[in-house]
This record gives C-alpha cells, sequence and structure tokens, in this order.
C-alpha cells in the first residue's frame, strides 16, 4: 500500500495530468516523498514495473529526470484497493479510501467491491468443496474467554467453540448429556457426581479429562476472593448461590461435586455459557484465542478478522460449514447498502447486528422479540438523592417506558414491564385490565407526582451521573439522551458517561454512577439468567440496591435455590424482580426486535438463537 501512496503523492506535488513529461531532480523527489536519494530510485523503480509510470534519468550533474504519469490517481487507489480487498487486507483499502478524496464517487465503490465479498463461498479442491461464510460486523471480539463472555455476539459464540456438561432443553424442560455423559445427585442433593465422555478432544487434540473440568469449575467457583478486596459485605460471584464446598477429580472421566446446602439451581449454572469447559493449560492469549471442545475452531481473532474453521475431530456432528470469516468493518456497517450496490449479489446471511435499509431481494426475513430488556439500575448505595427511595419512585414516574418507545420507535418493539418479553406481556395485559378500570386516576397521579420531582434544595446539587456503554445504532446513548431531556424538563441535570464496553465492564468501573443503563441479556435458562444480571460482579443489580436490603435479597436467592419444582421456582424468579421494582432498584423500559435475512440458498435458518444468530454448525449451502 505505500506505493500507492508514494505515487499519489508525486501526483499531488506534480500536478500534470497524464502522459505529459515533467521535469524533476532526485533531491526533490527526495524531498516529496520524505526520504533517501537511493530510496527514491528504488520507489520509482517499483512505479515504473507497475506501470504507473515512464522514467527517463537526468544524464551527468544538474541534468534533470523527466517523469510520465500514464495512470490516473482514482485508477491507482482503486486498483491498489482491489489488490488488498483480493488479499482480505480489506483494512488497509479503506485506509487508502479514507486518506484520498473521501467525496469521489471512488470511494463508494470500493465500499461496494468490499462488500461484494460477504456471504457464501464455494470454491472446489481435490476432495470436494470448501464452503466459506463471510460476514461483517462492527466491532472486534476482544473477550471470547467464557468466564468474560456477556454481551450477545460472545455468548454466540460460546456455542460455536465451546460446550458445558450438560445443555438445557427448554422445549422438554429437561438437562440434556453434552461433556458429562452421564450424572448423579445422593439422597440429600448435596454430593453430585459426573461423568464425561471418553475420546473428546480440544482444538489442540488434547483429551478433555476431569482435571480440564475441575480447573474450569474451581475458576469459576474462586471468582469471590477476588472480589472481595472490593467489598466483602456483598455477594460478589453469582456462583456463591451454589454453595460449594468441594470440587473434586475423582477418576480421568469423573468429578465429584459437595455442596454445603442442596441446590436445585447447580444443572441451570452449569449449563450456562460461562461455564463452557476450557483445558487447565491455556494459551497466553486465552481471551482472543481461546481452546474450546466447540463445532469450531478459532484461527484468528485481531482488529481486522475473525476466522472459524469447523473442527473435523468434533465428538457431535461435524459443522457443515468448512469456514466463518467475520470482517471487523465499522465504518460499513454504517453506509446502508442496497442490492443495486451489490450489483444484484445476494448476500445469503444478514444477521441482525449489520445495518440494512431493506431486505435483501429474494431473501426471507425472520424476526423475533430480543431475550432480555433494555433497563435502569438506581444506586441505593451512592450517598445522594437515590439513596432516597422516594427520589427513585419519582424518576421511575418521570421516565415511562411507554413514552420511551413511542418517542424514540426504531427497534424498540414495546414496553418491558420484566426482564423476559413473555411475563412482560403477561403483566402488560394485566395492566390493560387494570387501567379500565382505574381510567385516568393514574394518569392525573403521575403528572402530580411528576411535578415534585426535582434536588434535595440542599445537600447534593450535582448532576446525577448516569453511565452506559457503547453499541451498534448507538441505541443506548440515545436512550441516555432522552432520559436526560426528560430529567431536564423537571429540573434534574443528569450527565451521561458513555465506555467501551472493555472499560464498563470491569469491576468498579461503574460503582460512581447514579444510574446504570444496559440491555439485559436472557436466555431460556431463566434461572441462571435471572441470577446472572442481579448477581454479575461489575455491574450486577446485587452490587447496587440498598445495604439495609441485602439481608431480605440473600434469602430469595435461598429459597430459590432450595425450591425444587420447576413451577414454584418460576413465581419466585418472578417475586424477587416484582420486589426489586417495589423498592425501586431497577427500572425497565422497552424490548427490542431482531430481523436477520436469509437466501433460499442457506439450509438451517428456521431458528434465531437467543443471542440473535443463528448457529454456524446449523448452516450449510444448498448444492447446485
Amino acid at each position: 500500500m505505500q506505493i500507492a501512496y508514494h505515487y499519489l503523492k508525486l501526483r499531488e506535488f506534480c500536478g500534470y495530468a497524464e502522459n505529459e513529461p515533467v521535469e524533476i531532480s532526485l533531491e526533490q523527489l527526495a524531498e516529496v516523498l520524505c526520504c533517501t536519494p537511493r530510496n527514491v530510485k528504488l520507489i520509482v523503480k517499483q512505479c515504473q514495473e507497475l506501470g504507473w509510470i515512464e522514467w527517463q534519468p537526468g544524464r551527468g550533474r544538474g541534468n534533470r529526470s523527466i517523469i510520465i504519469f500514464n495512470m490516473e490517481s482514482e485508477n491507482v487507489i482503486r486498483s491498489w484497493a482491489q489488490t488488498k480487498i483480493d488479499k482480505g487486507q480489506y483494512s488497509q483499502a479503506m485506509e487508502l479510501m479514507r486518506r484520498y478524496d473521501p467525496s469521489s464517487p471512488l470511494q463508494q465503490q470500493i465500499t461496494e467491491s468490499i462488500y461484494k465479498q460477504f456471504g457464501i463461498q464455494s470454491t472446489p479442491y481435490k476432495k470436494g468443496h470448501i464452503d466459506l461464510l463471510r460476514l461483517p460486523f462492527y466491532r472486534e471480539m476482544p473477550l471470547l474467554d467464557p468466564i468474560n463472555a456477556t454481551l450477545r455476539t460472545e455468548l454466540h459464540m460460546m456455542g460455536q467453540l465451546f460446550d458445558t456438561l450438560v445443555e438445557w432443553d427448554c422445549s422438554n424442560a429437561v438437562f440434556i448429556p453434552r461433556l458429562a455423559v452421564h450424572w448423579e445427585q445422593n439422597r440429600d442433593g448435596t454430593v453430585w457426581m459426573f461423568y464425561l465422555r471418553k475420546g473428546v478432544l480440544f482444538h489442540n487434540k488434547k483429551e478433555l479429562t476431569s482435571a480440564d473440568v475441575h480447573h474450569t469449575l474451581m475458576r469459576l467457583s474462586q471468582l469471590d476472593s477476588d472480589c472481595a478486596n472490593l467489598e466483602r459485605d456483598r455477594l460478589c460471584s453469582e456462583w456463591k448461590v451454589l454453595h460449594i464446598r468441594e470440587i473434586e477429580a475423582t477418576h480421568r472421566y469423573a468429578l465429584r461435586i459437595q455442596l454445603d446446602s442442596p441446590s436445585s439451581l447447580l444443572l441451570h449454572y452449569l449449563a450456562a455459557p460461562k461455564a463452557s469447559i476450557i483445558p487447565c493449560q491455556t494459551n497466553e492469549n486465552n481471551e482472543r484465542l481461546p481452546i474450546g471442545t466447540g463445532p469450531f475452531k478459532l484461527l484468528r481473532n485481531d482488529a481486522e478478522m475473525v476466522v472459524l474453521e469447523a473442527f473435523a475431530d468434533y465428538y457431535r456432528e461435524r459443522a457443515q460449514l468448512d469456514k466463518v470469516e467475520i470482517w471487523i468493518l465499522k465504518e460499513l456497517l454504517t453506509q446502508k447498502m442496497s442490492d443495486d450496490g451489490l450489483g444484484g449479489q445476494p448476500i445469503l446471511y444478514t444477521h441482525p447486528f449489520q445495518i440494512h435499509a431493506h431486505a435483501p431481494k429474494g431473501t426471507t426475513i425472520m424476526e423475533q422479540t430480543e431475550g432480555g430488556c433494555t433497563f435502569m439500575i438506581m444506586n441505593g448505595r451512592k450517598q445522594g438523592p437515590l439513596q432516597d427511595p422516594a427520589m427513585r419512585r419519582r424518576l421511575r414516574k418521570l421516565l415511562q417506558p411507554e413514552q420511551c418507545v413511542a418517542e424514540l420507535a426504531g427497534n424498540r418493539i414495546g414496553a418491558a414491564y420484566s426482564f423476559f418479553p413473555d411475563w412482560s406481556a403477561a403483566i402488560a395485559a394485566q395492566i390493560a385490565v387494570e387501567s379500565k378500570v382505574e381510567h385516568g386516576t393514574e394518569d392525573a397521579e403521575t403528572e402530580q407526582e411528576v411535578a415534585t420531582v426535582s434536588l434535595p434544595t440542599s445537600g447534593y446539587q450535582n448532576s446525577l451521573q448516569l453511565y452506559t456503554h457503547s453499541i451498534l445504532n448507538n441505541s443506548l446513548e440515545q436512550t441516555a439522551q432522552w432520559i436526560q431531556q426528560r430529567c431536564a424538563s423537571a429540573g434534574i441535570p443528569v450527565h451521561i458517561h458513555v465506555l467501551p464496553y472493555e472499560q464498563f465492564s470491569r469491576p468498579g468501573a461503574v460503582d460512581h454512577a447514579d444510574i446504570v443503563l444496559l440491555n439485559a441479556i436472557t436466555t431460556n435458562n431463566r434461572e441462571w439468567s435471572l441470577l446472572h444480571l442481579l448477581l454479575y460482579e461489575s455491574y450486577g443489580v446485587h452490587r447496587f440496591v440498598d445495604r439495609g436490603l441485602l439481608v431480605e435479597l440473600d434469602q430469595r436467592y435461598a429459597t430459590i435455590a432450595n425450591e425444587t419444582d420447576a413451577a414454584a421456582r418460576s413465581v419466585l424468579l418472578q417475586e424477587v424482580e416484582t420486589w426489586l421494582l417495589h423498592h425501586d432498584a431497577l427500572h425497565f423500559l422497552y424490548h427490542l426486535r431482531h430481523a436477520a435475512f436469509y437466501h433460499p440458498n442457506l439450509l438451517g435458518t428456521e431458528k434465531i438463537n437467543p443471542y440473535g444468530w443463528v448457529d454456524f454448525r446449523e448452516l450449510s449451502l444448498r448444492p447446485e
């Protein structure tokens, strides 16, 4: 790419049209190109070999050389960018595009050329075909260690790279074997034995043993010791609710977990993405290039690209796609490419985390309500106005979720009354019935109460500090600004802090917040989903609850863990949500809609997983 920069600098300096001779000295060229005369000769030779210039060196001291430019600048940029695109070095192509004439149609042409690389490519080779799925994505994935996976795409990647001991089958409400082929418990439920499959290989070809499972679970259960230094009087690790006393590898293929008290939550936690099994000996770059036992292994993960390859020794069915490439292209995803811009070439899979103007031609759209919701945590521990429950309640009255959805629209499809969309729907139906009976009363009370919302006239005079993190489409930032505007209308100043997620998720990063705004992620494994949202050590709701409420909240966790009946446990989970709302510890805002487009040539697209993606292992290309 450097030679293209040199050529463009020369064209800019000389200012002559193509095919016109220009007199110039080596000294002038050295000054323009910021290099020695010797390097100038090398650059000139390279440009000659590419056919970009003709060069007649001056003969004798003081005689100037002749240079003739054969290529228009735009053609050089286009040609060089295409070379980089063909080599998969798209970021260099985009850098070239950004540096020269951004208003030119050339920028759109290069963008289209990059976008045409996406979709499925089936390349013949001596044993058949290599099927490659190539997708754009808007950010890097630096945190693929299961213990740190909290965002939707990272959680989706856990299912591609790793396996858990057991899996929750929500359709039949049972746990099914995965890496553990069988498990059993003693009569009082305090001792559990897990028996592992033989011959399961990690991506580094090492066989999975109980030592690896022991290492993984000890990492998770010992998080509380790391967090104790931050704050001793709070539950820090979500795994602490299991009351694990001991984890022991009793045999190469057997593991025992001993609990202090029975827990109906153990299998739910072992089925969670964070409990994905990793080898006990990991590489130095385990965050970006972790090793698992999943259907795909990770070949590359950097600022440009994430590359997955089907793991031929996978213990279950082999993935039908041979490779998946995810190109990190934030710039492209902010440009809504149409079918015309793609030259009629279909993109076989457009996932929800791309920005698209409309469904590409010939594709099928699949939509679903996103698991989870967007919500606020109100910090009852920080000294300030939100320590007052009445102030938190008034703030919730001011920030009506229905109004938020109506004014911001977009992918916001409905007010949230729970973390879980189906629970929200049931509560919304109940509210609708009650509102018919009490029509007009609640609106009058709301307006009267909102009118009284203001910061105290003495004591705490600073703005409320709202923390959130950056996300595609800036949806959280937009919501934060809406909150700021609504609060300003009631005389409440709000200062917004938008952090990169890597910073936002660090323990202690949001401890100074009055309000934390974020997207909750839930799955069909409700027990784990809810307790993870409450107990997550970096920004779980529990971290911000009034200290005086912690004893009762801990008792509620224990009651859930001790309840063996699933239906009764579901009621207890809903009661925890209701209890937190009653104490104004959190405030639900809205649910989001996911949309993905699929071309008929791509098979296995029938179901979007809870994270908004289709599992790559389920995808295959229809043979032509």
